[in-house]
Order: structure tokens, then sequence, then C-alpha cells
């Protein structure tokens, strides 16, 4: 077992005190005499994680080099060698013939020092004025705007795949739980549509981390600003952010753009988790509420009969993640004094987990819902349990001119008897419900009917199909504007 754990270190035991002493890194180790350990080279890498933002990166690196040139840091001429590198290298990355070197420590560094070999001394004033603090707070901004986009873009489908099997069932009753316990009866439709408002905040809050997200960083150099006459304010238009950062030392530190999407992220992991609960309960044998496409469902390897929704299980397991990565966040930055500290190295890999999690979620999500089939025959016969009109019988009661809680009290008994006789308070005579209320007579067998329950509750809001009918035709507008 120890040799088997000692293959599967991330670095060799052999290497932890090798030395490298004619190997310091050409971009920043000018003052050392020898390199960094194997062991420190490997522990302080973190290319694997953040070489995801090589496009951002790049993007970055043209408008910068861009902006040096209006500064005449650089000449035209060298522009246009730092821009044809810079292009090669992204078609290297995305062909998959780039070679990432752990050596190099990041995605920065191993661009730059890639462009170094295509663009020869142009490349090397490219970094002038600008540190890797403040590139990879603006990649970082840069890339979760583009995830955050695609969540976006990801909500507002499963959104449009709920609404259409929303009106599929404006009309089709269900028994509405408490406490996982029949209160009431409502709409299946209406139900579904209770999952499309939960994603619609999610949606909101997401916007709201974006358009925080949107002030740009780059300028700010290591901490303390850049003395070259770079046009911030036309960099950032170029790279799609709204305003400027005010300081320099917050905005090379600042990881509250990351820590709020996380949270938000968090909080739609919940919402995730608890609509597919739904579907894992309604799929069972117990409930059977719902049928769940085969592309969703796998199988066991020894019951022959089994068909599991290991899709909706692993979302909902999943959504831990989302809210353990937030932790990690909120952990890793309560002790950092400003302003950039190594240590904010750890925040992508919280971040990246929590956003693929996320926009991987909601495509299945999608599927689930979209191939997912209402058994409405079971969902009806359900509302024929739990004394699913109890509700209604002390509405029916106040109608007739009694206090609520008095007919609360006056429903509970008559609960409790129709229980003691193994019935439903439908199924009792109308001689045997007046020797609780004498206000009770014939006309009270429409308030114990679920159906006609259901199209009396016609608040804005509610659960008759009117209602619900006018809800899903509001929530299709509001997609129409996206």
């Amino acid at each position: 077992c120890k040799e088997e754990n000692s293959k599967n270190l991330s670095f060799p035991r052999k290497q932890v005190m090798t030395k490298n002493k004619d190997k310091t890194n050409p971009l920043w180790g000018g003052r050392f005499g020898e390199g960094a350990s194997s062991l420190t080279q490997s522990y302080t890498a973190s290319i694997d994680i953040d070489k995801k933002l090589y496009e951002v990166d790049i993007k970055g690196s043209i408008a910068y080099a861009e902006a040096l040139k209006e500064a005449k840091v650089i000449s035209p001429k060298e522009l246009q060698k730092i821009k044809k590198g810079l292009v090669k290298i992204l078609a290297e990355i995305e062909s998959g013939k780039f070679e990432w070197k752990e050596s190099l420590e990041d995605v920065h560094m191993n661009i730059e020092s890639a462009l170094a070999k295509k663009a020869g001394n142009a490349a090397k004033k490219l970094h002038t004025g600008r540190s890797r603090n403040d590139q990879v707070a603006t990649d970082l901004k840069m890339y979760l705007n583009v995830k955050i986009d695609e969540a976006l873009q990801n909500i507002t489908s499963v959104q449009k795949d709920i609404i259409k099997q929303a009106e599929k069932h404006i009309s089709s009753v269900m028994p509405g739980f408490t406490h996982l316990q029949i209160a009431q009866p409502v709409t299946f439709g209406h139900h579904l549509m209770a999952w499309h408002e939960m994603l619609e905040r999610d949606y909101s809050r997401l916007v709201d981390a974006k358009n925080r997200m949107s002030v740009m960083p780059l300028g700010s150099a290591a901490l303390a600003g850049s003395r070259y006459k770079i046009n911030r304010s036309l960099l950032a238009k170029k790279l799609g952010f709204q305003s400027l950062s005010r300081n320099s030392i917050d905005a090379v530190s600042d990881r509250d753009f990351v820590i709020e999407t996380a949270s938000t992220l968090s909080i739609l992991g919940v919402h995730l988790s608890r609509i597919c609960e739904e579907i894992v309960l309604w799929s069972s044998s117990q409930f059977e509420y719902v049928y769940l496409s085969d592309e969703v469902c796998t199988g066991s390897s020894i019951m022959p009969q089994k068909k599991n929704p290991d899709v909706a299980e692993l979302i909902r397991g999943g959504s831990s993640k989302t809210i353990a990565n937030l932790m990690g966040l909120l952990s890793l930055m309560k002790n950092l004094p400003l302003s950039y500290n190594r240590d904010l190295q750890e925040d992508k890999d919280f971040i990246f987990r929590s956003i693929d999690y996320s926009n991987d979620s909601l495509v299945l999500l999608g599927l689930l819902i979209k191939g997912m089939k209402a058994n409405t025959k079971k969902m009806e016969a359900d509302c024929k349990l739990g004394q699913i009109t109890a509700t209604d019988l002390a509405d029916y009661l106040v109608d007739k001119s009694m206090p609520f809680r008095k007919a609360h009290e006056t429903v509970g008994k008559i609960v409790a008897h129709a229980e003691s006789k193994g019935v439903q308070i439908f199924e009792l005579e109308i001689s045997e419900l007046r020797k609780f209320s004498k206000l009770i007579s014939e006309d009270v067998s429409s308030y114990l009917d679920p159906v006609k329950s259901i199209n009396s509750r016609k608040l804005v809001g509610g659960t008759a199909p009117s209602q619900v009918r006018k809800e899903i035709n509001f929530a299709k507008k509001v997609l129409a504007k996206r």
C-alpha cells in the first residue's frame, strides 16, 4: 500500500531536495542565484488549473499591446509582431500542439515565454507597466464574464423547457405538499412554474454579479499603478468592461467578484438539488408521478429491473461542491492582508469547479425535464388522500360567517372523526358533518372537490388554471426580451 501511495504523489519523493542551480525562471529570475527546487516548482505551479484562461489572457495581451503602442512604448511594427505571435499561440493551444511547461508556473508566463520565441525583443516589451497581479485579476473577470453568460443562456433554456411542460399540465391536478405530507390540491403546471421562479432569481443574481464584476483592474500593475500613459478607458472598452478600478491596491487583491459568483452559484446549486430531489421522489415507485427518459437513467449491475435516476441524483449530490467551494473561497480570503498574496492562486480551482458544475448540470436538467412524462392519473388519484380539502371545508364555514379559528377547530374534529372511520372527509354523509356544525348543508360538496378547490384560487400567484396561464404568459414575455 505504501508503495502504491508513493506512486500516486504528484512529485517523486526523491525530488524533494533537488535543486536546479542553472535554471532560474527567465521571466523573473534575475535576482536569484539558483533555480527553485523541483518540489517548489511543482508546488507553486498553477498551470494545470489556470490554463483555462488562455483565450482571455491572449485577448487581454493584444489589447494591452495596442495600448502600449498608443502610449508610444512600442512601435507599430513591434505591435504587429506581438499580435501575430499571440494569434499563432492561440491557434497552437486550440489545436493541442502547444506545450505547457510546469517550470513556467502559470498560463501567463507560458504564453509570454512562447511569444518571446515568435516575436523576439518585441515580446519582452509586452509586460511593460503590467504585473501578473493586475493581469490575472483582469483575466479572471473576463473568463467569469463569459462563463456567466453561458450560465444565463443555460438557465433560460431550462426555463423554456419548464414552461413547455407546464403548458401541458395547466389543469392537471396533483397533491401539493408541506412537510412532505399531502396538504392542498394544486396543478402540476403550477408546481413546475415554482421551479421557473427559483431559476429566475438565480438569473437575476448572476446578472447582478456580472454587472459588479465589470470594473477593469488592468493598469493597476503590481499594486501602485503604472507610470506609463496607458489609456485605461479605451482599454476597458476594448475588453468589455464598464468602468475602471479607482484604487490599485484594492484592484489587484479584490476577489469579491469570485466570492459573489460562487455564492450565487451555490444558491443555484441548492435550487438544482431541490428540483432534482423532487424528480427522484416523483419517479420512485412509491410516488410514480413522472417517468424519466432512458437517456438520463442508468441500470443496476445486479438488479435487472432497475431504472435509476442517476443524473438527478448526481446533480443533487454535486450541488454540495458549490457550497464547499464558497466556503473554501471565504476561508482563503478572510485573513489576507492587502494587496496581492500568492494565496490568491488557489481561488481559481474553487470557482472553476463551481461554474463547470453549474453549466453541466443545467444542460442535464434540461434533458431531464424535456424527457419527463407525467402520470396524471396517479396524481389525480392521490388528491383523494390525506384529507386534502380540509382547508376548503374551513373556508366554507368562514363563508358561512364562522370565525376562522373556530372553523379550523371544527374541521380538525371532523378530520379526526373521518380518520377514525378510515375514510376521507368528502366520503362523510351530510348528516355526519352537521353533527359538528349546523352551518353545513348540501352546498358543501363543491368545497370538498379538489378540482373546484383549485379553480377557486384565482389570486395572482395562485394555482387556478386561469392564473397559471397568466403566469406562463408573463414568463414567456420576460424570456422573449433576453
